[in-house]
């Protein structure tokens, strides 16, 4: 069976565009797919902290931990763990301020680490994810690439696919959810238009 793992960012529940848009995703999954979600603005997550730090940087030497650096390392570990568990990652994030809300950037920093996420040999650095994933994004405006380049103002997609990138995920369908900003027809309007580009990508997973 194919596991999904759908991290939503925004706060905003059932209003989100983005979540609506990943409940249309969701609703047209096959059978056979075993979906997780992780609704961000629930879940508690590890705080980087300085013992964390310091985890991370014995961990990648091989050194011995401190009882309380284990201790906060092995919440780290466990939140990476279940990310690295799936076989498809649906992330529905909307943009905040041109780029992606903190609750996500907090959810990266929390996983993302040498030996864990990524390692680096005598070949130079690679990802040690694997799998596809697909992105909703949802944006008040009209940021999609002009003229064949990313828009000058989305650091939202370009981030997001560029860390996928460093972690071993190269397979991603990106999806736009735009024009939200002026409250629930236009929300509506923007996901029936994206509807096509949700149920092609939905129907795929695990194909």
């Amino acid at each position: 069976m194919t596991q999904l793992l759908c991290i939503k960012a925004s706060p905003r529940g059932d209003q989100s565009a983005a979540n609506q848009a990943a409940s249309v995703f969701l609703g047209e999954l096959p059978d056979g797919v075993v979906v997780t979600q992780i609704d961000l603005s629930e879940r508690k997550l590890p705080d980087v902290t300085l013992e964390v730090s310091q985890a991370k940087m014995k961990s990648f030497m091989g050194m011995e931990l401190t009882d309380e650096e284990a201790r906060q390392w092995s919440a780290i570990t466990a939140l990476a763990d279940e990310f690295l568990g799936a076989d498809h990652y649906l992330f529905a994030i909307p943009m905040w301020n041109f780029s992606i809300p903190y609750t996500f950037k907090h959810y990266i920093d929390a996983i993302n680490h040498p030996g864990i996420t990524f390692t680096r040999d005598d070949k130079g650095p690679r990802g040690l994810a694997s799998g596809a994933a697909t992105i909703i994004y949802s944006r008040g405006g009209d940021y999609a690439p002009k003229d064949g380049k990313p828009d000058p103002l989305d650091f939202q997609s370009t981030y997001v696919k560029a860390w996928l990138q460093t972690i071993g995920i190269s397979d991603v369908k990106e999806i736009l959810v735009q024009n939200t900003m002026m409250g629930p027809d236009a929300v509506a309007a923007a996901i029936s238009k994206a509807t096509d580009d949700l149920t092609s990508a939905a129907q795929s997973v695990g194909g």
